[in-house]
């Protein structure tokens, strides 16, 4: 892995700001997914220079008693009825370095006492262990379980070098099995729009990705257009002009050729719905279209994440494409990042 880019990515978070202590936690809604983030120190990758395009923040780490008032505090902030509790940190809210082991038993204690029956923990595969796939397994029995994990691209070499992030595809498949013999579920980020490839190239290399995880067990497949964030290298390279902003077209085309068999199980995440706070006011940057798309591009992904039917979503996307004579779509067509 390049040492001069990591130490690159790591000075440039060094000006990043800190999430002030007295904020908890923070929530977002949307379609029955109610998401709880709880304050920690940051991902530990984060905080040692990988990863050239994530940033979810850098804090110091919650206590069980702050845990509990944060959780109790974040449901009363749900307008919907919660079909989907996902559960994270800064990092990885597996990481006993960032939500401590006794953080995680108060969590586990609070969800049980929930009816919430869809559990979701995101956080590194490598923080999976034995022992606390048996503790959730015990204290949450009665409830659907799935792990979330940034596997970004199934290409072990261009997640290594393009993205700063080292993943060993053969020990991430062990840990799916693993959490699969404990009768628990996997859901796998994908990225679109990875910098230093071709367009053509993004849509390749996303939906061979899509088809690895299913071919190898995932149960679930998010994509993740990219965003620009603040404080990382991806930012750096945009301000160089060697990245470019991708447009929303690149999804929909991925989306469009990926199997219909597998559109049931894919979910859409991060694709200009929501930001990330930052005291100064900087915000990250969006996949784009133009003013004359947008409203037709919010509805399409409205609808898409409302219908978990593979031929409903299917015809969304298609009657999408078929209305794709605008000038932002053939714009996307050639448009090529910096190799």
């Amino acid at each position: 892995m390049n040492k001069k880019l990591i130490n690159k990515n790591k000075k440039i978070r060094e000006n990043r700001p800190k999430i002030p202590s007295d904020i908890l936690y923070s929530t977002y809604e949307n379609n029955g997914v109610f998401q709880i983030c709880f304050k920690s120190r940051g991902c530990v990758n984060y905080l040692a220079g990988f990863c050239i395009m994530c940033d979810y923040g850098v804090g110091t780490n919650i206590t069980s008693e702050e845990l509990e008032i944060a959780f109790d505090n974040a449901l009363k902030e749900s307008h919907e009825k919660i079909r989907i509790l996902l559960l994270n940190s800064y990092g990885s809210i597996l990481d006993y370095n960032e939500i401590s082991e006794n953080c995680l038993n108060a969590l586990l204690k609070k969800i049980k006492e929930t009816d919430i029956k869809n559990v979701i923990f995101e956080t590194h595969y490598k923080t999976i262990t034995i022992e606390k796939l048996q503790l959730i397994k015990r204290m949450l029995h009665d409830k659907n379980v799935s792990f979330e994990f940034g596997l970004e691209t199934s290409d072990e070499k261009i997640r290594e070098d393009y993205l700063l992030k080292c993943i060993d595809n053969n020990r991430f498949i062990a840990t799916v099995n693993l959490i699969h013999s404990f009768d628990m579920k996997v859901s796998a980020n994908i990225i679109v729009g990875i910098p230093f490839l071709t367009r053509d190239d993004q849509v390749k290399n996303a939906i061979e990705s899509v088809d690895w995880c299913f071919k190898h067990g995932i149960d679930e497949v998010d994509l993740f257009p990219m965003n620009i964030r603040p404080y990382t290298l991806l930012e750096e390279l945009y301000r160089r002009k060697e990245y470019d902003i991708i447009s929303h077209w690149l999804l929909i085309e991925v989306l469009e050729s990926i199997p219909y068999r597998y559109l049931k199980d894919i979910y859409i995440a991060w694709y200009g719905n929501r930001d990330l706070k930052y005291d100064d006011k900087v915000h990250s940057i969006f996949p784009t279209s133009c003013p004359k798309c947008e409203k037709k591009l919010d509805n399409f992904y409205e609808e898409y994440l409302k219908n978990k039917d593979s031929k409903c979503r299917k015809k969304l996307i298609q009657d999408l494409i078929a209305h794709k004579n605008c000038n932002c779509y053939f714009k996307n067509e050639i448009d090529d990042n910096a190799k």
